[in-house]
């Protein structure tokens, strides 16, 4: 079975040597990620666009209200430590680049 980071690099890989898999990977990147194995909750967006740098960007959503219940899709991605260890795992990956 693969990590976050081994599933996030089969996809974007062929993405950088491939025009036909760039143009896949510029069209709808979540796609290509789930296809090599990174499954992202369906709130989760994901973008891509081409440049020199390599990098990775984090939109935070606006603060919310702690008293507020979180949706079972929230808790349940919060829980598993699935979207978190996906980030670290991309950060880590960038950081090895350099």
């Amino acid at each position: 079975m693969r990590t976050d980071a081994q599933s996030f690099l089969a996809a974007l890989t062929p993405a950088v040597t491939d025009a036909d898999a760039r143009e896949r990977f510029l069209a709808d990147p979540k796609a290509v990620l789930a296809a090599a194995g990174l499954d992202l909750p369906e709130w989760f967006t994901v973008t891509a666009r081409e440049g020199d740098a390599a990098e990775l960007i984090i939109t935070v959503p606006a603060l919310r209200d702690p008293d507020l219940d979180l949706s079972d899709d929230v808790l349940e991605g919060v829980a598993g430590g699935e979207v978190s260890k996906a980030i670290i795992d991309g950060v880590d990956w960038f950081r090895s680049c350099s």
